[in-house]
């Protein structure tokens, strides 16, 4: 715990304090709001992720987030998340837009806006500390409720190739007079993926991602995905010299998707634990086709009188036709 306060509040500390995720492919809205109505079907995705198991004060993280069509080009989508890591809190509520259009027959663009409230906390009320009055631990602090604002750019092809670059926020938390020498950095995120498909059964998904930010060094993680017989995930992630993971998912039902990743440091706190679980859960929300609105089945129903009228009148020209060119 003593580590994780140090980090945000030494001499020059410079800290990202926005969560990490290992799923971000399988949940891209955890990093950027061009994901709403990119998909088939609307979905609510739950994830929760506990990292370094059994250190006191470990971080962990809840997310939700729902992703949703609006029209035939537009999505919405909301996302709220609680993270935790010792003595630090954050909390936060947004809501996204996306646009989606088709630059050809096989390129789409998409962009997107994310537009929400958070708040970060420093509760040392719960810190043990070995010395007494410490002035760096005075205090429980706050950066009270702040707006703020991200967004998101993806470029697409048909064959499942696609590069995005986003930024989840722009502006950056401070304590105000109390924030010491702590400076907040809002990173760049940069992702490049595609769909290779190896037989009927077998489709492979590799991606990479880079995290840039003025003054803190290039970090980067690389994944490979191989989807089995259409419900069966199994995958491999490597973070740049902090870690390598294991994903595993299925597709329990129609409407519901399972995912996990154990995860193991590769940096010296391994030697203090090797543990870190994510988990997640998508809810789809599928339209059944039997639900038809009334609106659709007038629609429908204008339709198929309109069809059977242009048919009528069709088949009435080819009768009148050679009487039209008699009296011709």
């Amino acid at each position: 715990m003593t580590v994780l306060i140090a980090i945000f509040m030494s001499q020059g500390a410079q800290a990202q304090i926005e969560p990490m995720y290992n799923m971000y492919r399988f949940n891209p809205q955890v990093l950027t709001p061009v994901q709403a109505g990119s998909t088939d079907s609307s979905e609510i995705i739950v994830m929760h992720r506990q990292q370094w198991l059994g250190i006191e004060g470990l971080p962990k993280t809840y997310f939700l987030n729902g992703n949703f069509k609006w029209k035939k080009q537009r999505g919405l989508g909301f996302n709220a998340m609680f993270d935790q890591a010792g003595p630090v809190k954050i909390t936060m509520l947004s809501g996204d837009f996306a646009y989606h259009t088709r630059l050809s027959e096989d390129w789409n663009l998409s962009g997107g806006i994310r537009l929400g409230v958070a708040n970060v906390a420093l509760d040392f009320s719960g810190v043990r500390l070995v010395h007494d009055g410490d002035a760096l631990f005075a205090g429980d602090r706050s950066t009270g409720m702040k707006m703020n604002l991200g967004w998101g750019v993806r470029i697409s092809k048909s064959n499942g190739f696609f590069a995005s670059f986003s930024m989840p926020r722009i502006i950056k938390y401070d304590f105000g007079d109390k924030s010491g020498a702590y400076k907040d950095v809002a990173y760049l995120y940069a992702m490049l993926g595609n769909k290779i498909e190896i037989s009927e059964k077998v489709t492979l998904y590799p991606s990479v991602l880079a995290r840039m930010a003025g003054n803190v060094p290039l970090s980067w993680d690389a994944n490979v995905m191989a989807n089995l017989r259409g419900s069966l995930d199994v995958g491999l992630n490597y973070r740049h010299q902090e870690s390598w993971g294991i994903r595993l998912g299925v597709q329990a039902t129609k409407r519901t998707y399972i995912g996990y990743v154990y995860e193991m440091p590769t940096t010296m706190i391994s030697k203090v634990t090797n543990q870190t679980h994510e988990l997640a859960l998508r809810f789809f929300i599928l339209k059944d086709k039997k639900e038809t609105t009334e609106s659709e089945r007038e629609r429908i129903r204008r339709d198929n009188l309109k069809f059977l009228k242009n048919k009528v009148d069709g088949q009435n020209s080819s009768k009148n036709r050679p009487l039209n060119e008699l009296n011709k």
